[in-house]
């Protein structure tokens, strides 16, 4: 017998790992496909240009369908967690911007931890990146094309 797999096991599968760059990434291709109109089950149609080379970029590829082959996932590295989602069937455009407090609460320690302290704040950066109210986690912006 087969299981379907959720879009989160597809996400973590793909990536290798759980982690909060994951996280965020599929928290923002959710958005995104809400925002746009499309799905994850279809080609969605959705271009994504992101400011900053992340984990996050692997959850666009499952959730999103952009991939670098295909050259809808794009990336300006100017280390902003800034993501331009573009529906191109619908001429539709949307800038999410994560808030700084939310990059704060998940920002990497400087101190050194125990491998145990890592898991430990890996899940619970997880778990305000999933859990958190949308207006607390982004800004979501429409964009006009030109």
């Amino acid at each position: 017998m087969c299981i379907e797999k959720t879009p989160w096991e597809q996400v973590i599968e793909f990536h290798g790992h759980t982690c909060p760059g994951i996280a965020l990434g599929y928290r923002l291709a959710q958005i995104a496909n809400r925002e746009l109109g499309t799905s994850a089950a279809l080609d969605s149609g959705i271009s994504v240009t992101a400011y900053t080379h992340s984990c996050a970029l692997d959850a666009f590829q499952i959730i999103n369908r952009a991939t670098y082959g295909r050259k809808n996932l794009l990336v300006e590295e100017k280390k902003l967690h800034v993501y331009h989602f573009q529906n191109v069937n619908m001429s539709k455009k949307i800038l999410i911007t994560v808030h700084s407090e939310i990059l704060e609460q998940i920002a990497d320690a400087e101190e050194p931890l125990s491998p145990r302290e890592i898991q430990t704040k890996n899940l619970e950066a997880i778990r305000i990146i999933l859990g958190v109210e949308e207006s607390s986690f982004c800004k979501i912006q429409n964009v006009q094309i030109m």
